[in-house]
């Protein structure tokens, strides 16, 4: 077999691959052979109709197609290997000659990882985001949700409407019901406000219409601070912060990394020149919103939905060609098997398993490779947020969120005026305040089964 190759632009070539007669003949005889099996004609077994008869009734070039698109596929990984080319994309093969007898010759254009001539990273300059701290909000939003999952769930009247923060029971068929926590900015929770147990209702979920009936509806009783800091094991609603603030400072940490990482990343790319091969760009769109439409997530895409998604695709492979064609410049960035093994045992200490254990679970569902990929990827962008110079935003002060008891102090330090007061008498006021408050809730809270379920339940229903 010869194969030339012709570098077209630098990230395509042309394959022109010449296969020999004798390998084509060969080939003729095993595809007539097949199809004389499936083929049934009066007279004749299985396999042993003549070509002739089978010319005349299916002509004479019935075996033509068949032939070349076998060879095509035999012949083209041998090429590909011979020139040490990796395709991107699926290669487009044309027939340049076909002949009984003759030598077979077809092209295949070829989309490869492109060439890219990368600045020096020292003379990228790159403004990221100031280190980040929890705010209020972060800090409220946490214990709100915190709040919910150990919220106690109390039985509503049948004559009660729904309402945001309310529990829905619904069935959606036989044998079939489902808790729904109702939300703010939820689609499906604005469809269920306002309606009553016994209703039956149809509701609307991307386009599909879905019968259901509400059978029960509950209201969440949250605790407070206080009493949300005893379930959760806390001395007392210090702890109870000081934990929150350490758990967010630390995911936040994490989202700032990544963050950094990529925007270093797309520095690169925005001063080197990084294609993106077309047909592996259309190959990807075209996967991805035909997996979406398979499980129902997505219908009809029109042209400016094509369009926007694209640029979001454009972007992804930007960067994924940028990281590999790095590696391929520079070896040493790729993750040897050693340090690979290295990040596996961290890993698996992280979530209390035997490294082999963690291992295997990833070999068993597939995902090994994906995982070494992406510390890989992690690795070289570690290095290229190393290699260039990086400055700081000025930090933002953010405030400190309060206990309750310090803001029931406070409030009650707003309605005394300041010069009727005495220090000692203010903050003996608060505490009695803050007690009361807190007494009164704990008597009437009622401990009966958790809303945590709720909130599981609507995650997988929305």
């Amino acid at each position: 077999m010869k194969v030339e190759t012709k570098e077209t632009s630098s990230s395509t070539y042309t394959l022109t691959v010449e296969v020999p007669a004798k390998t084509v003949g060969q080939k003729v005889q095993q595809v007539l052979r097949d199809v004389a099996h499936q083929v049934r004609m009066p007279g004749f077994r299985p396999g042993k109709v003549p070509r002739s008869l089978l010319e005349m009734q299916f002509g004479e070039d019935f075996l033509d197609a068949d032939v070349q698109s076998a060879l095509i596929e035999e012949n083209l990984p041998i090429a590909l290997d011979q020139e040490s080319l990796r395709p991107l994309s699926r290669p487009q093969t044309r027939v340049v000659n076909y002949e009984e007898g003759k030598d077979f010759t077809f092209e295949a254009d070829i989309e490869v990882l492109p060439k890219i001539e990368f600045p020096e990273f020292s003379t990228i300059k790159v403004e990221v985001d100031a280190d980040p701290v929890p705010t209020d909000e972060d800090v409220e939003r946490v214990l709100d949700d915190l709040k919910t999952q150990h919220a106690t769930l109390v039985p509503k009247a049948d004559d009660e409407a729904a309402v945001i923060d309310d529990v829905l029971v619904v069935e959606l068929g036989k044998d079939d019901t489902r808790e729904i926590l109702l939300s703010e900015g939820s689609d499906l929770s604005e469809q269920l406000v306002g309606h009553k147990v016994g209703e039956a209702i149809t509701i609307k979920l991307e386009e599909q219409d879905f019968p259901l009936i509400l059978k029960e509806l509950k209201s969440m009783d949250k605790p407070d601070l206080s009493e949300l800091a005893d379930v959760l094991g806390k001395d007392d609603e210090k702890e109870l912060l000081e934990e929150v603030q350490s758990q967010l400072q630390e995911r936040l940490d994490q989202e700032y990394v990544n963050k950094t990482r990529y925007q270093v990343l797309d520095a690169i790319i925005e001063s080197a020149d990084v294609p993106v091969p077309p047909r592996l760009k259309e190959e990807v769109i075209d996967h991805e919103i035909e997996a979406l439409r398979r499980s129902g997530r997505v219908g009809a895409i029109s042209d400016d939905d094509r369009s926007a998604y694209a640029e979001g695709t454009e972007q992804r492979l930007q960067r994924e060609v940028a990281l590999e064609s790095l590696k391929r410049v520079q070896p040493e960035l790729r993750l040897d098997d050693e340090k690979f093994e290295e990040i596996i045992k961290e890993e698996a200490a992280l979530r209390s398993l035997n490294p082999a254990k963690f291992k295997a679970l990833l070999e068993r569902e597939n995902s090994l490779q994906r995982f070494r990929s992406q510390k890989e990827d992690e690795q070289v962008l570690d290095y290229l947020v190393d290699a260039v110079k990086i400055s700081k935003a000025k930090v933002q002060k953010t405030t400190k969120p309060k206990t309750e008891d310090a803001e029931a102090e406070a409030k009650t330090a707003e309605k005394k005026p300041a010069a009727k007061k005495k220090p000692a008498a203010k903050k003996t006021a608060a505490k009695k305040t803050t007690t009361k408050a807190t007494t009164k809730k704990a008597a009437t809270t009622k401990k009966a089964s958790t809303a945590s379920k709720a909130k599981t339940t609507k995650s997988k229903k929305e």
